[in-house]
Formats: C-alpha cells, sequence, structure tokens
C-alpha cells in the first residue's frame, strides 16, 4: 500500500518524503487505518518492522486536525532511553511539515532541561515510566489533556519490572483516550494490562516474533555461578572486533 493511500494530512506527507517511506509495511498497513479510526489497537510485530511509525503517524495526524497546542496531547511509554530517543527522532522526521513538538523524558540524567522542555511546550511526550512518575509527581508533567496514550515494547517492560509504573500512568491519564500497546509477547501480566488499559482493541499479529533470518542462535545452560567464566571463554574464541553483550541489570 502506498502512503499516499491513508489519506493522511497532506503536511504529514512532507516527513513521509523526509523518511523515505514509499510503500507501507505490513504492520502500518494494518495498523494505521484503524489508529486513525480512533480504535484500541493490540499490535504485535517484530523489531525493525515499522512499529513506531504505525503509530506516531496516526497520533501527528490527530493532533494536526485540531485542538490545543503547546500542552501534552500525546503520551508514548517506552522501557529504555535508548528507545525514547529512537522514536522522539522518528516524530521529529514525521514531523517536519507541522509545528508539532515532542520532548523525552527518561533518567540517568539531570531532570532540569526536561522539565524546561515542558514550560516550552510540546504536544508529545515520549518518557520512561521512573521519571515521567517523577514529574508528574511534581507538577511538571500534566497527564491533564492527553488524548492517545502509547505503550510500546510493553513486555519488557515487564522483564523491567516496570509494571506497576505503567499502571499507575494508566490512571493518571484521562479515562477517555486512544490507546495502544505493542508487544512482542504477551506474557499473563502483560495480558491483564491489556485488558485494564484497553477498549475493545483491534489485535494486530504480524506473526510470531523471531530473530531476523540473518541471526543465528545458540543456546548455553549452565548454572548461574559459571555464566562469567562460560562468556569469557566464548569471547576468547569469538572471531570478531565488536561484541554486544545484553544484561537483565
Amino acid at each position: 500500500m502506498d502512503f499516499k493511500q491513508f489519506q493522511l494530512d497532506p503536511r504529514l506527507m512532507q516527513g513521509v518524503q523526509k523518511a523515505g517511506y514509499e510503500k507501507a509495511t505490513p504492520i502500518q498497513e494494518a495498523a494505521i487505518p484503524a489508529a486513525l479510526r480512533g480504535r484500541d489497537i493490540i499490535g504485535t510485530a517484530q523489531t525493525g518492522t515499522g512499529k513506531t511509525a504505525a503509530f506516531v503517524l496516526p497520533i501527528l495526524n490527530k493532533l494536526i486536525s485540531g485542538g490545543q497546542r503547546n500542552v501534552p496531547r500525546a503520551l508514548i511509554v517506552t522501557p529504555t532511553r535508548e528507545l525514547a530517543e529512537q522514536i522522539h527522532d522518528v516524530i521529529k522526521v514525521l514531523s517536519a511539515g507541522t509545528k508539532l513538538k515532542s520532548v523525552t523524558i527518561y533518567g540517568g540524567v539531570g531532570a532540569n532541561p526536561q522539565v524546561q522542555a515542558l514550560r516550552n511546550g510540546a504536544e508529545i511526550i515520549v518518557a520512561c515510566p521512573g521519571r515521567l512518575l517523577d514529574l508528574i509527581a511534581q507538577g511538571h508533567a500534566k497527564m491533564a489533556n492527553i488524548e492517545l496514550l502509547v505503550l510500546d515494547e510493553a513486555d519488557r517492560m515487564f522483564d523491567m519490572g516496570f509494571l506497576p509504573d505503567v499502571r499507575r500512568i494508566v490512571k493518571a491519564v484521562p479515562e477517555k483516550r486512544q490507546t495502544m500497546m505493542f508487544s512482542a509477547t504477551f506474557p499473563a501480566d502483560v495480558e491483564l494490562l491489556a485488558k485494564q488499559a484497553l477498549k475493545e482493541p483491534q489485535k494486530i499479529a504480524m506473526g510470531i516474533s523471531k530473530p531476523a533470518h540473518t541471526v543465528a542462535h545458540a543456546l548455553y545452560p549452565v548454572p548461574q555461578h559459571l555464566k562469567s567464566a562460560l562468556l569469557l571463554e566464548l569471547l576468547k574464541r569469538t572471531d570478531t572486533n565488536t561484541v554486544l553483550v545484553f544484561t537483565r541489570t
């Protein structure tokens, strides 16, 4: 499907062209029309499928059509600051033909620049749960006008222990809103959150989440106390200059 077929506001097409989008990915083709109709959405899709644009474009389309400016009207909650910055970058590109602004809120850095950015005015907040709750409690992040809520990578937020915080955020935003949740998997707690946060959602699944076909997997069952020694040995035997190690905390 060509992006022109979505009948987005013409002002958004400048950003679509700037991003180099021509044909919609399957998740975009399925999610964007439903989101434009105002439906709540549960989306399952792999990383790298164009998921971010699938919720950013409907948000921008809604915000540009009218309503208040310079107050938060859309909230995107994500588990890590790296993801928050990636989403923020996509918003900046796609909103190029508009005057809509977004701010990022996350811990690990000073809060003052984020507070100042909120004071300067923005329609979209992209946030990690902990710092967002802090700024809500301090009165800097105002949730009263939120019309759209996105919970991105919900299963990772569950893995990182953020689910209680996410539930508090859901309670802090207006009950009358559009909510979109994206998750690669749906463990029981995430399923429960979906039931609590979404109303008659349209479910969009792009197949079972799996690694890209270019990735080879190997699993080493090993006792906890031997993990570090095994890792060091594997690194010694790995013929590469660059290695990325993911850890739980």
